[in-house]
């Protein structure tokens, strides 16, 4: 009688586990013991990344029991280890350990941006313009933000980088933000890249630095000449998992600042006020400023602004 008992509670149990299993999602941004960790869940295998140590890798499983099992890999070392989720599931915890067994060490986190709602995010990356103290000390990303303060739903994030681990750095924690990513870069180019403080930013790793970010809705190079390279059509290739209307969209020559200033906010106004997708709001550009494209005017050079877009 006792085993027929516990037979029929495991009967029933079974399909409780099954579908519990079912509704616990690992997806979000956790704030962990080691770095912000970022985790997409799809059924029941789970990938992610987190910031330690640069960009480390997490692969899993999430098991009957709802217990997420992984295994890591850092640029130096690789392990595995496994999760579990609070009742709220506003929390995980679990241990880890390093390939070659040995010690289990422990692991937890809290879910990043409890109460922050989905946004539009505007991010600039921006070289510093100036290159002595005879300067004045200017902006491009600072204009954008006090524009786009009067709408609401989005954010304007504008940071300054100097060489390739800032871009790297800065795209890391981008991939995180709960919302789409608009990223622009603003600083001086050519047609071999983007030119930074410590030199000019290939395509390869200009790439390289994009790959967390899951999230991007477009990008814009407020750089003169970019369009004549590699470097957009490198972001194109790049994936085939781009959205619809995903555009890389800049100039093909050199462009005059206040010429870019005039189409840039013209430009992400219709789409982050005016509700344009990426591609219909480069076409606007194009029919609605005269010197945007490859036609000068009486007054202002061709701007050669274009783009291209993921088939």
């Amino acid at each position: 009688m006792r085993s027929f008992v516990i037979t029929m509670f495991a009967v029933f149990l079974f399909p409780l586990i099954i579908e519990a299993s079912d509704t616990l999602d690992y997806s979000g941004t956790w704030e962990t013991t080691y770095g912000t960790l970022f985790l997409q869940q799809d059924n029941s295998s789970v990938s992610g990344y987190y910031t330690l140590e640069g960009y480390s890798t997490v692969e899993g499983s999430v098991g009957r029991d709802g217990r997420l099992t992984f295994t890591y890999s850092e640029p130096t070392a690789s392990g595995e280890g496994w999760f579990e989720l609070s009742v709220d599931f506003m929390s995980i915890s679990g241990l880890w350990r390093p390939d070659g067994g040995g010690q289990w060490y422990e692991w937890e986190g809290y879910r990043a941006g409890v109460g922050i709602a989905q946004s539009n995010w505007l991010v600039i990356l921006e070289s510093e313009w100036q290159s002595s103290l005879s300067e004045q000390e200017y902006s491009f990303g600072e204009m954008l933000e006090a524009w786009f303060a009067r709408v609401p739903g989005v954010t304007v994030r504008q940071r300054f980088i100097h060489d390739v681990d800032d871009l790297k750095t800065f795209c890391l924690e981008a991939s995180g933000l709960p919302g789409e990513l608009y990223l622009v870069i603003a600083s001086h180019g050519s047609s071999s890249g983007i030119e930074l403080a410590s030199g000019t930013i290939s395509s390869r790793e200009f790439v390289d630095a994009l790959r967390p970010c899951g999230n991007l809705a477009m990008i814009h190079f407020s750089c003169c000449e970019i369009m004549s390279g590699r470097t957009p059509q490198a972001i194109i290739s790049s994936r085939s998992s781009w959205p619809a209307d995903f555009i890389v969209s800049g100039y093909s020559r050199s462009v005059d600042w206040g010429a870019s200033g005039l189409i840039e906010i013209f430009y992400f106004n219709q789409i982050l006020d005016n509700g344009l997708s990426p591609h219909d709001a480069a076409n606007s550009v194009i029919e609605d400023i005269d010197f945007a494209g490859q036609s000068s005017t009486r007054w202002m050079e061709a701007a050669g602004f274009s783009w291209i877009q993921a088939d």
